[in-house]
């Protein structure tokens, strides 16, 4: 659910989901020129899907 929150997002090059410990996670490959973490935080936010964001 996530990675489709992210997915056509500009600037958003690569997303790999899995699940860890029961939870979905997302590796983001992006250009920070384009888009920036809190733009992507939001649109996760937006879709209901956000828990944290590991840096």
């Amino acid at each position: 659910m996530g990675e489709a929150a992210l997915e056509g997002l500009k600037g958003v090059e690569l997303v790999n989901s899995g699940f860890h410990n029961f939870k979905e996670t997302n590796t983001v490959w992006y250009n920070p020129a384009l888009i920036n973490i809190d733009e992507m935080e939001k649109a996760l936010k937006d879709a209901g899907t956000y828990l944290g964001t590991a840096k």
